[in-house]
């Protein structure tokens, strides 16, 4: 449970400072020490929100979906619209591939059941 409060990030950057607040004044160090200590799981926390709301300093928003989508050339996020086209664009060239795929090797792939609600069940 701690291990997922804490973050090698934080902690490194903090250790860097405890270092240089000990280099520039050791009698300092002993005040600022227990905030350091403190501040680990805050920190962490909020790099953590960071990373999980997309953005790209916390390295979580650099998905392939994103990058491949005309609002992500803008700068902009792409609506769900946008996003939806974009998949089924996906989808239907890997439908495409796949049929270039069995002409060539005919009975190499494995029949798929199931469908979308939108189309024809994938075989």
């Amino acid at each position: 449970m701690l291990k997922s409060c804490l973050n090698r990030k934080v902690i490194v950057g903090l250790a860097i400072v405890a270092i240089a607040v000990l280099a520039i004044d050791p009698h300092l160090f002993g005040r600022v020490f227990p905030l350091l200590i403190f501040a680990i799981c805050p920190l962490s926390m909020v790099l953590m929100m960071r990373a999980m709301s997309g953005n790209k300093a916390g390295g979580m928003g650099s998905s392939s979906s994103m990058q491949n989508g005309t609002a992500a050339q803008a700068g902009a996020i792409p609506t769900p619209d946008d996003e939806v086209a974009r998949l089924r664009a996906e989808v239907d060239q890997l439908r495409a591939h796949r049929s270039a795929n069995r002409e060539k090797n005919p009975g190499s792939s494995l029949p798929v059941s199931g469908g979308t609600s939108n189309g024809p069940a994938v075989s």
